[in-house]
Protein backbone atom coordinates (compact mmCIF):
# COMPACT_ATOMS: atom_id res chain seq x y z
CA UNK A 1 0.00 0.00 0.00
CA UNK A 2 0.96 3.25 -0.41
CA UNK A 3 -0.14 5.48 2.74
CA UNK A 4 0.94 8.94 2.97
CA UNK A 5 1.00 9.82 7.27
CA UNK A 6 -0.05 13.21 8.40
CA UNK A 7 1.40 14.76 11.35
CA UNK A 8 2.51 17.78 13.28
CA UNK A 9 5.07 16.22 15.34
CA UNK A 10 7.47 13.04 14.89
CA UNK A 11 10.20 11.44 17.61
CA UNK A 12 13.55 12.36 16.04
CA UNK A 13 12.07 14.88 13.84
CA UNK A 14 9.82 17.18 15.81
CA UNK A 15 9.03 16.47 19.19
CA UNK A 16 5.68 16.98 21.34
CA UNK A 17 3.99 14.50 23.26
CA UNK A 18 2.69 10.64 22.74
CA UNK A 19 1.81 11.32 19.27
CA UNK A 20 5.32 11.46 18.24
CA UNK A 21 6.02 8.19 19.30
CA UNK A 22 2.60 6.89 16.93
CA UNK A 23 4.13 8.33 13.87
CA UNK A 24 7.80 7.69 13.96
CA UNK A 25 6.33 3.99 14.70
CA UNK A 26 3.79 3.54 12.30
CA UNK A 27 5.92 5.13 9.71
CA UNK A 28 9.24 3.06 10.33
CA UNK A 29 7.60 -0.53 10.27
CA UNK A 30 5.06 0.18 7.69
CA UNK A 31 8.12 1.10 5.77
CA UNK A 32 10.11 -2.54 6.85
CA UNK A 33 7.26 -4.62 5.63
CA UNK A 34 7.77 -2.81 2.54
CA UNK A 35 4.89 -0.37 2.36
CA UNK A 36 5.37 2.88 0.25
CA UNK A 37 5.49 5.42 3.09
CA UNK A 38 5.45 9.04 3.20
CA UNK A 39 5.86 11.65 6.23
CA UNK A 40 4.31 15.03 5.92
CA UNK A 41 5.43 17.01 8.20
CA UNK A 42 6.48 21.31 8.93
CA UNK A 43 9.61 22.18 9.78
CA UNK A 44 9.93 24.06 12.91
CA UNK A 45 12.90 26.43 14.03
CA UNK A 46 14.20 23.44 16.29
CA UNK A 47 13.82 20.36 13.87
CA UNK A 48 16.12 17.86 14.52
CA UNK A 49 17.81 16.46 10.94
CA UNK A 50 20.08 13.70 12.75
CA UNK A 51 17.88 10.92 11.30
CA UNK A 52 16.91 12.65 8.17
CA UNK A 53 19.19 12.54 4.63
CA UNK A 54 18.87 13.32 0.81
CA UNK A 55 17.11 16.69 1.83
CA UNK A 56 15.85 18.21 -1.43
CA UNK A 57 13.99 21.42 -1.88
CA UNK A 58 11.69 21.56 -4.14
CA UNK A 59 11.75 25.54 -4.39
CA UNK A 60 10.79 25.28 -9.00
CA UNK A 61 7.16 24.17 -7.30
CA UNK A 62 6.18 26.14 -5.23
CA UNK A 63 2.25 26.59 -4.16
CA UNK A 64 -0.10 29.37 -3.30
CA UNK A 65 -2.39 28.90 -0.57
CA UNK A 66 -6.03 31.16 -0.15
CA UNK A 67 -6.19 31.03 3.74
CA UNK A 68 -7.66 34.58 5.58
CA UNK A 69 -8.45 35.93 2.32
CA UNK A 70 -5.38 36.15 1.09
CA UNK A 71 -2.37 34.03 -0.99
CA UNK A 72 0.07 32.43 0.73
CA UNK A 73 3.16 30.83 -0.25
CA UNK A 74 4.32 27.12 1.01
CA UNK A 75 7.32 25.16 -0.39
CA UNK A 76 8.53 21.28 -0.23
CA UNK A 77 11.03 19.68 0.74
CA UNK A 78 11.37 16.02 0.44
CA UNK A 79 13.83 13.89 2.18
CA UNK A 80 14.71 10.39 3.93
CA UNK A 81 14.33 8.77 7.57
CA UNK A 82 17.14 7.01 7.92
CA UNK A 83 15.32 4.41 10.57
CA UNK A 84 12.98 2.83 8.60
CA UNK A 85 14.10 4.38 5.09
CA UNK A 86 10.61 6.03 4.78
CA UNK A 87 10.19 8.83 2.73
CA UNK A 88 9.19 12.51 4.55
CA UNK A 89 8.08 15.17 3.10
CA UNK A 90 8.76 18.56 4.73
CA UNK A 91 6.15 21.65 4.48
CA UNK A 92 8.17 25.21 4.87
CA UNK A 93 6.49 28.59 5.99
CA UNK A 94 7.40 31.08 8.17
CA UNK A 95 4.16 30.54 10.47
CA UNK A 96 6.22 27.20 11.51
CA UNK A 97 9.43 28.21 10.63
CA UNK A 98 9.86 30.75 13.85
CA UNK A 99 8.40 28.36 16.19
CA UNK A 100 10.66 26.76 18.42
CA UNK A 101 7.85 24.16 20.02
CA UNK A 102 5.41 22.24 18.19
CA UNK A 103 2.12 23.35 19.55
CA UNK A 104 3.11 25.80 22.29
CA UNK A 105 5.50 28.61 23.10
CA UNK A 106 8.54 28.08 25.35
CA UNK A 107 10.26 29.54 28.20
CA UNK A 108 13.23 31.65 25.42
CA UNK A 109 10.18 32.33 23.48
CA UNK A 110 8.20 34.18 26.29
CA UNK A 111 11.77 36.10 27.70
CA UNK A 112 11.68 37.70 23.63
CA UNK A 113 7.76 38.20 23.71
CA UNK A 114 5.83 38.73 27.13
CA UNK A 115 2.68 37.82 24.61
CA UNK A 116 4.20 33.96 24.11
CA UNK A 117 3.62 32.35 27.56
CA UNK A 118 5.38 29.48 27.94
CA UNK A 119 3.37 26.58 27.84
CA UNK A 120 0.15 28.08 26.57
CA UNK A 121 -1.01 27.77 22.47
CA UNK A 122 0.02 29.68 19.90
CA UNK A 123 -1.69 32.09 19.01
CA UNK A 124 -1.92 31.26 15.27
CA UNK A 125 -2.57 27.57 15.79
CA UNK A 126 -5.88 27.46 13.79
CA UNK A 127 -4.14 29.30 10.78
CA UNK A 128 -0.48 26.32 11.02
CA UNK A 129 -3.59 24.06 11.39
CA UNK A 130 -5.35 25.05 8.10
CA UNK A 131 -2.57 25.68 5.98
CA UNK A 132 -0.78 22.78 7.44
CA UNK A 133 -3.60 20.16 5.94
CA UNK A 134 -3.95 22.25 2.98
CA UNK A 135 -0.37 22.05 1.98
CA UNK A 136 -0.54 18.68 2.16
CA UNK A 137 -3.58 18.30 -0.39
CA UNK A 138 -2.20 20.57 -2.52
CA UNK A 139 0.93 18.67 -2.63
CA UNK A 140 -0.70 16.26 -4.53
CA UNK A 141 -0.90 18.39 -7.85
CA UNK A 142 3.27 18.40 -8.22
CA UNK A 143 4.01 14.92 -7.23
CA UNK A 144 3.45 11.96 -10.03
CA UNK A 145 0.35 10.72 -9.96
CA UNK A 146 1.84 7.25 -9.15
CA UNK A 147 2.96 8.69 -6.24
CA UNK A 148 -0.90 9.24 -4.78
CA UNK A 149 -1.82 7.11 -1.89
CA UNK A 150 -4.07 4.56 -1.32
CA UNK A 151 -4.42 5.59 2.50
CA UNK A 152 -3.90 9.03 4.26
CA UNK A 153 -3.32 8.50 7.71
CA UNK A 154 -4.30 11.78 9.80
CA UNK A 155 -2.56 12.09 13.40
CA UNK A 156 -4.87 13.65 16.11
CA UNK A 157 -6.97 17.12 15.71
CA UNK A 158 -4.50 19.38 14.13
CA UNK A 159 -4.21 17.19 10.80
CA UNK A 160 -7.66 16.29 10.44
CA UNK A 161 -9.08 18.71 8.08
CA UNK A 162 -6.47 17.01 5.59
CA UNK A 163 -8.96 14.33 5.18
CA UNK A 164 -11.96 17.11 4.91
CA UNK A 165 -9.83 19.08 2.04
CA UNK A 166 -8.92 15.73 0.79
CA UNK A 167 -12.47 14.37 0.12
CA UNK A 168 -12.88 17.65 -2.50
CA UNK A 169 -9.59 17.03 -4.07
CA UNK A 170 -10.72 14.44 -7.46
CA UNK A 171 -6.68 13.39 -7.09
CA UNK A 172 -7.27 11.53 -4.26
CA UNK A 173 -10.68 10.26 -5.61
CA UNK A 174 -9.14 6.66 -4.69
CA UNK A 175 -8.19 7.21 -1.24
CA UNK A 176 -9.47 6.32 1.91
CA UNK A 177 -8.67 8.85 4.82
CA UNK A 178 -8.22 7.93 8.54
CA UNK A 179 -8.33 10.06 11.33
CA UNK A 180 -7.20 9.25 14.55
CA UNK A 181 -7.84 10.61 17.80
CA UNK A 182 -5.00 10.56 20.27
CA UNK A 183 -6.88 13.04 22.92
CA UNK A 184 -10.32 13.91 22.61
CA UNK A 185 -9.65 15.98 26.28
CA UNK A 186 -10.21 19.91 26.91
CA UNK A 187 -7.73 22.09 24.80
CA UNK A 188 -6.95 18.99 22.53
CA UNK A 189 -9.99 19.73 19.61
CA UNK A 190 -8.10 22.08 18.11
CA UNK A 191 -12.03 23.46 17.58
CA UNK A 192 -13.13 27.09 15.81
CA UNK A 193 -15.28 29.36 17.86
CA UNK A 194 -18.10 29.84 15.41
CA UNK A 195 -19.05 28.85 11.74
CA UNK A 196 -17.62 32.26 10.60
CA UNK A 197 -13.81 31.74 12.10
CA UNK A 198 -14.17 28.14 11.04
CA UNK A 199 -15.12 29.59 7.33
CA UNK A 200 -12.52 32.00 7.11
CA UNK A 201 -9.26 29.38 7.90
CA UNK A 202 -10.84 26.89 6.13
CA UNK A 203 -12.93 28.35 3.18
CA UNK A 204 -15.73 25.74 4.06
CA UNK A 205 -19.18 26.95 3.37
CA UNK A 206 -21.89 26.90 6.26
CA UNK A 207 -23.63 23.76 5.66
CA UNK A 208 -20.48 22.16 5.53
CA UNK A 209 -19.51 23.54 8.92
CA UNK A 210 -22.99 23.82 10.47
CA UNK A 211 -22.69 19.98 10.26
CA UNK A 212 -19.89 19.68 12.72
CA UNK A 213 -21.31 22.27 15.28
CA UNK A 214 -20.71 21.06 19.41
CA UNK A 215 -22.52 23.66 20.64
CA UNK A 216 -21.35 26.95 19.03
CA UNK A 217 -18.07 25.61 18.30
CA UNK A 218 -16.87 24.06 14.87
CA UNK A 219 -14.95 20.32 15.23
CA UNK A 220 -12.01 19.26 13.12
CA UNK A 221 -12.97 15.48 14.68
CA UNK A 222 -16.33 16.01 13.22
CA UNK A 223 -15.90 17.38 9.85
CA UNK A 224 -13.53 14.19 9.38
CA UNK A 225 -15.98 12.27 10.30
CA UNK A 226 -18.78 13.91 7.57
CA UNK A 227 -16.63 13.88 5.22
CA UNK A 228 -16.20 9.86 4.98
CA UNK A 229 -13.11 9.60 7.23
CA UNK A 230 -12.56 6.90 9.16
CA UNK A 231 -12.10 7.49 12.72
CA UNK A 232 -9.71 5.52 14.98
CA UNK A 233 -8.21 5.56 18.33
CA UNK A 234 -5.74 4.90 20.47
CA UNK A 235 -6.74 2.41 22.88
CA UNK A 236 -10.13 -0.17 22.57
CA UNK A 237 -10.60 1.42 26.23
CA UNK A 238 -10.82 5.04 24.73
CA UNK A 239 -12.99 3.66 22.07
CA UNK A 240 -15.94 3.29 24.48
CA UNK A 241 -15.20 6.38 26.60
CA UNK A 242 -15.14 8.58 23.43
CA UNK A 243 -18.67 6.74 22.51
CA UNK A 244 -20.22 6.97 26.25
CA UNK A 245 -23.06 9.55 26.49
CA UNK A 246 -21.94 10.70 30.23
CA UNK A 247 -18.43 11.12 29.12
CA UNK A 248 -19.10 14.76 28.52
CA UNK A 249 -16.89 16.80 30.69
CA UNK A 250 -13.45 14.68 29.73
CA UNK A 251 -14.19 14.76 25.75
CA UNK A 252 -15.55 18.26 25.87
CA UNK A 253 -18.73 17.21 24.90
CA UNK A 254 -17.62 15.32 21.65
CA UNK A 255 -19.01 12.09 23.12
CA UNK A 256 -22.64 12.55 23.20
CA UNK A 257 -22.16 13.48 19.78
CA UNK A 258 -20.63 10.50 18.56
CA UNK A 259 -23.08 8.50 20.63
CA UNK A 260 -25.93 9.99 18.87
CA UNK A 261 -24.53 9.82 15.49
CA UNK A 262 -23.77 5.96 16.05
CA UNK A 263 -20.32 7.00 14.70
CA UNK A 264 -18.05 4.02 14.63
CA UNK A 265 -14.69 4.24 16.58
CA UNK A 266 -12.37 1.78 15.96
CA UNK A 267 -9.95 1.46 19.06
CA UNK A 268 -6.15 -0.04 18.26
CA UNK A 269 -4.00 0.04 21.20
CA UNK A 270 -0.91 1.93 20.59
CA UNK A 271 2.44 -0.34 20.59
CA UNK A 272 5.98 0.74 21.76
CA UNK A 273 8.83 0.10 19.89
CA UNK A 274 10.86 -1.48 22.12
CA UNK A 275 14.42 -1.35 20.57
CA UNK A 276 14.31 2.31 21.28
CA UNK A 277 14.45 1.34 25.16
CA UNK A 278 15.73 -1.56 25.43
CA UNK A 279 17.77 -1.32 28.99
CA UNK A 280 19.76 -4.40 27.95
CA UNK A 281 21.55 -2.17 25.59
CA UNK A 282 22.77 1.65 27.28
CA UNK A 283 23.36 2.69 23.49
CA UNK A 284 19.53 2.46 22.73
CA UNK A 285 17.93 3.20 26.33
CA UNK A 286 20.29 6.09 26.99
CA UNK A 287 20.91 4.43 30.23
CA UNK A 288 24.23 4.63 32.15
CA UNK A 289 24.13 1.17 33.29
CA UNK A 290 22.63 -2.12 31.30
CA UNK A 291 20.04 -4.56 33.08
CA UNK A 292 17.29 -7.17 32.06
CA UNK A 293 14.10 -6.99 34.22
CA UNK A 294 12.86 -10.21 31.75
CA UNK A 295 15.45 -12.48 33.50
CA UNK A 296 14.87 -10.46 36.91
CA UNK A 297 18.46 -8.85 36.39
CA UNK A 298 18.12 -5.47 38.21
CA UNK A 299 21.31 -4.98 39.24
CA UNK A 300 21.90 -1.99 36.63
CA UNK A 301 18.79 -0.58 37.56
CA UNK A 302 19.85 0.11 40.98
CA UNK A 303 23.05 1.22 39.62
CA UNK A 304 21.17 3.91 37.30
CA UNK A 305 19.19 5.05 40.94
CA UNK A 306 22.97 5.21 42.78
CA UNK A 307 23.89 7.73 39.35
CA UNK A 308 20.70 9.82 39.91
CA UNK A 309 21.17 10.13 44.02
CA UNK A 310 24.69 10.50 43.87
CA UNK A 311 25.41 12.76 40.98
CA UNK A 312 22.60 13.56 38.35
CA UNK A 313 20.68 15.68 40.43
CA UNK A 314 23.52 17.47 41.27
CA UNK A 315 24.42 18.05 37.37
CA UNK A 316 22.99 21.35 35.26
CA UNK A 317 20.87 18.57 32.53
CA UNK A 318 20.26 20.69 29.56
CA UNK A 319 16.32 21.94 28.89
CA UNK A 320 15.91 21.05 32.85
CA UNK A 321 15.98 22.89 36.16
CA UNK A 322 16.17 20.75 39.07
CA UNK A 323 14.39 21.99 42.33
CA UNK A 324 14.80 20.11 45.97
CA UNK A 325 17.18 16.76 46.16
CA UNK A 326 16.97 13.04 47.78
CA UNK A 327 19.29 11.82 50.59
CA UNK A 328 19.53 8.59 50.72
CA UNK A 329 21.48 7.29 54.56
CA UNK A 330 23.44 4.42 54.00
CA UNK A 331 21.95 2.67 57.00
CA UNK A 332 18.68 2.92 54.30
CA UNK A 333 19.58 2.29 51.94
CA UNK A 334 18.42 -1.48 51.13
CA UNK A 335 14.97 -0.18 52.31
CA UNK A 336 14.14 2.78 49.90
CA UNK A 337 11.40 3.22 47.99
CA UNK A 338 11.68 5.14 44.89
CA UNK A 339 8.31 6.60 43.33
CA UNK A 340 8.59 8.11 39.92
CA UNK A 341 6.54 10.54 37.53
CA UNK A 342 7.52 11.52 34.45
CA UNK A 343 4.77 13.48 31.83
CA UNK A 344 3.01 16.50 31.50
CA UNK A 345 2.32 18.97 34.65
CA UNK A 346 -1.01 19.32 33.58
CA UNK A 347 -4.69 18.52 35.24
CA UNK A 348 -5.46 15.86 32.98
CA UNK A 349 -2.32 13.88 34.35
CA UNK A 350 -4.11 14.36 37.74
CA UNK A 351 -0.94 16.17 38.89
CA UNK A 352 -3.21 18.15 41.50
CA UNK A 353 -4.03 14.22 42.69
CA UNK A 354 -0.66 13.89 43.13
CA UNK A 355 0.45 16.74 44.75
CA UNK A 356 -2.29 16.54 47.98
CA UNK A 357 -1.23 12.65 48.28
CA UNK A 358 2.55 13.48 48.66
CA UNK A 359 3.00 14.67 52.06
CA UNK A 360 0.94 11.65 53.47
CA UNK A 361 2.95 9.30 52.14
CA UNK A 362 6.09 10.82 53.40
CA UNK A 363 4.49 11.43 56.44
CA UNK A 364 3.51 7.74 57.10
CA UNK A 365 6.64 6.23 55.30
CA UNK A 366 10.28 7.14 56.46
CA UNK A 367 12.05 5.50 53.62
CA UNK A 368 9.83 6.93 50.50
CA UNK A 369 11.09 9.35 47.73
CA UNK A 370 9.34 10.90 44.88
CA UNK A 371 11.16 11.86 41.49
CA UNK A 372 9.08 14.27 39.26
CA UNK A 373 10.27 15.41 35.98
CA UNK A 374 7.95 17.14 33.43
CA UNK A 375 6.81 20.73 32.40
CA UNK A 376 3.39 22.00 32.01
CA UNK A 377 0.72 24.30 33.72
CA UNK A 378 2.79 27.05 35.51
CA UNK A 379 0.67 26.79 38.50
CA UNK A 380 0.94 23.18 38.98
CA UNK A 381 4.73 23.45 38.65
CA UNK A 382 5.15 25.56 41.08
CA UNK A 383 3.24 23.68 43.46
CA UNK A 384 5.67 20.87 42.72
CA UNK A 385 8.25 23.35 43.37
CA UNK A 386 7.20 24.21 46.63
CA UNK A 387 6.58 20.64 47.73
CA UNK A 388 10.35 20.07 47.22
CA UNK A 389 11.51 22.44 48.82
CA UNK A 390 9.17 22.11 52.16
CA UNK A 391 10.24 17.90 51.77
CA UNK A 392 13.74 18.62 51.05
CA UNK A 393 15.86 15.44 50.79
CA UNK A 394 12.73 13.15 49.71
CA UNK A 395 11.51 15.03 46.66
CA UNK A 396 12.80 16.38 43.59
CA UNK A 397 11.48 17.99 40.51
CA UNK A 398 12.88 18.19 37.56
CA UNK A 399 11.40 21.02 35.71
CA UNK A 400 11.65 20.77 31.92
CA UNK A 401 12.64 17.96 28.94
CA UNK A 402 15.32 15.86 29.00
CA UNK A 403 15.18 12.59 26.92
CA UNK A 404 18.64 10.90 29.18
CA UNK A 405 16.87 12.47 32.67
CA UNK A 406 13.09 11.77 31.62
CA UNK A 407 14.35 7.99 30.94
CA UNK A 408 16.30 8.19 33.51
CA UNK A 409 13.38 8.95 35.91
CA UNK A 410 11.55 5.91 34.83
CA UNK A 411 14.02 3.38 35.44
CA UNK A 412 14.98 4.70 38.47
CA UNK A 413 11.74 3.98 40.13
CA UNK A 414 10.40 0.93 42.46
CA UNK A 415 6.38 2.39 41.13
CA UNK A 416 5.67 5.00 38.82
CA UNK A 417 2.60 6.31 39.95
CA UNK A 418 -0.22 7.64 36.43
CA UNK A 419 -3.11 9.34 38.49
CA UNK A 420 -4.38 10.68 34.97
CA UNK A 421 -7.68 11.53 34.77
CA UNK A 422 -8.44 10.72 31.74
CA UNK A 423 -5.23 8.78 29.37
CA UNK A 424 -6.52 7.99 25.66
CA UNK A 425 -3.61 5.28 25.66
CA UNK A 426 -0.57 5.90 27.94
CA UNK A 427 3.26 5.18 26.95
CA UNK A 428 4.70 5.59 30.69
CA UNK A 429 3.54 2.49 31.58
CA UNK A 430 4.84 0.57 28.82
CA UNK A 431 8.20 2.97 29.49
CA UNK A 432 8.50 1.78 32.61
CA UNK A 433 7.48 -1.93 32.54
CA UNK A 434 10.30 -2.46 30.47
CA UNK A 435 12.54 -0.52 33.11
CA UNK A 436 11.09 -2.87 35.76
CA UNK A 437 9.14 0.01 37.43
CA UNK A 438 5.34 -1.13 37.79
CA UNK A 439 2.59 1.21 37.26
CA UNK A 440 0.05 2.49 40.12
CA UNK A 441 -2.34 4.13 37.99
CA UNK A 442 -6.05 5.20 37.81
CA UNK A 443 -8.05 3.09 35.63
CA UNK A 444 -8.92 5.18 33.18
CA UNK A 445 -8.77 4.81 29.00
CA UNK A 446 -5.79 3.32 27.94
CA UNK A 447 -4.43 2.72 31.49
CA UNK A 448 -6.86 0.11 31.73
CA UNK A 449 -4.03 -2.24 29.65
CA UNK A 450 -2.29 -2.54 33.07
CA UNK A 451 -3.17 -6.23 34.44
CA UNK A 452 -4.17 -5.56 37.83
CA UNK A 453 -1.46 -7.07 40.50
CA UNK A 454 0.24 -8.37 37.50
CA UNK A 455 1.93 -5.94 35.24
CA UNK A 456 1.03 -3.07 37.63
CA UNK A 457 -1.67 -1.73 40.43
CA UNK A 458 -5.15 -0.27 39.32
CA UNK A 459 -7.76 2.24 41.90
CA UNK A 460 -10.56 3.49 40.86
CA UNK A 461 -12.29 7.01 41.50
CA UNK A 462 -9.14 9.15 41.37
CA UNK A 463 -8.95 11.55 44.67
CA UNK A 464 -5.70 12.33 46.72
CA UNK A 465 -7.60 9.49 49.36
CA UNK A 466 -7.57 6.89 46.76
CA UNK A 467 -4.26 7.43 45.71
CA UNK A 468 -2.85 7.50 49.31
CA UNK A 469 -4.37 3.84 49.78
CA UNK A 470 -3.07 2.57 46.94
CA UNK A 471 0.13 3.84 47.51
CA UNK A 472 0.39 2.80 51.17
CA UNK A 473 -0.64 -1.02 49.50
CA UNK A 474 1.89 -1.11 47.28
CA UNK A 475 4.40 0.62 49.81
CA UNK A 476 3.73 -2.41 52.11
CA UNK A 477 3.73 -5.34 49.44
CA UNK A 478 7.04 -3.98 48.35
CA UNK A 479 8.26 -3.88 51.69
CA UNK A 480 6.81 -7.52 53.47
CA UNK A 481 6.30 -9.02 49.95
CA UNK A 482 9.31 -8.42 48.13
CA UNK A 483 9.33 -11.74 45.62
CA UNK A 484 5.46 -10.97 44.93
CA UNK A 485 6.92 -7.40 43.41
CA UNK A 486 9.87 -9.30 41.53
CA UNK A 487 7.78 -11.72 39.62
CA UNK A 488 5.42 -8.82 38.71
CA UNK A 489 8.32 -7.03 37.38
CA UNK A 490 9.59 -10.16 35.34
CA UNK A 491 5.59 -10.19 34.14
CA UNK A 492 5.05 -7.19 33.47
CA UNK A 493 8.24 -6.77 31.25
CA UNK A 494 7.69 -10.16 29.10
CA UNK A 495 4.27 -8.55 28.83
CA UNK A 496 5.12 -5.67 26.73
CA UNK A 497 7.92 -6.90 24.92
CA UNK A 498 5.92 -9.58 23.77
CA UNK A 499 2.61 -8.43 22.95
CA UNK A 500 2.40 -4.50 22.20
CA UNK A 501 5.93 -4.18 20.01
CA UNK A 502 4.75 -1.77 17.29
CA UNK A 503 5.46 -4.68 14.54
CA UNK A 504 3.24 -7.31 16.05
CA UNK A 505 0.49 -3.69 16.25
CA UNK A 506 0.65 -3.16 12.78
CA UNK A 507 0.64 -6.78 11.59
CA UNK A 508 -2.44 -7.41 13.40
CA UNK A 509 -4.22 -4.68 13.62
CA UNK A 510 -3.39 -1.82 11.38
CA UNK A 511 -2.49 -3.87 7.99
CA UNK A 512 -5.89 -6.07 7.94
CA UNK A 513 -7.85 -2.32 9.59
CA UNK A 514 -6.19 -0.64 6.00
CA UNK A 515 -6.47 -3.15 3.97
CA UNK A 516 -10.74 -3.38 4.87
CA UNK A 517 -10.95 0.37 3.94
CA UNK A 518 -8.99 0.22 0.53
CA UNK A 519 -11.12 1.59 -1.96
CA UNK A 520 -11.26 -0.53 -5.15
Amino acid sequence: MKIWVVSRECAGIAEAGGVKNVTFSLCKELALLNHQVTLFIPIYKTTSFELIKDVKEISDKPVMINICGKPEKVTFSTAICTEGNFNVVFINHPSFEEKEGVYTYTASEQEKNPDFVKGFGHKDTLFMDSLFSKAVCEYSFITEKEALPDIIHCQDASTALVSVFAQKNPAFEKTAAVVTIHNAGPAYHHNFSSIGEAAWYTGLNEAELSGALNDEKVEPFLLAANAGAHITTVSEYYAKELIDPFNIDVTEGLSPIFFKRYTNIKGITNGIDFERYNPADKNESLLPYEFNPETGDLDGKYKCRDYCVNEVQYMKIPGVKTYGCINVRPQEKDKQIFISYHGRITNQKGISVLINAIPAILNNFETVKFIVAGQGEIALEQQLIELSQRFNGKVIFLNGYNRESARLVNAIGDFIVLPSNFEPCGLEDFISQIYGTLPVANATGGLNKILDYETGFLYHNNSPENLIAKLSEVISIKLYKPDLIEKMIKTAATHVHTKYLWRNVINNEYIPFFQSILKK
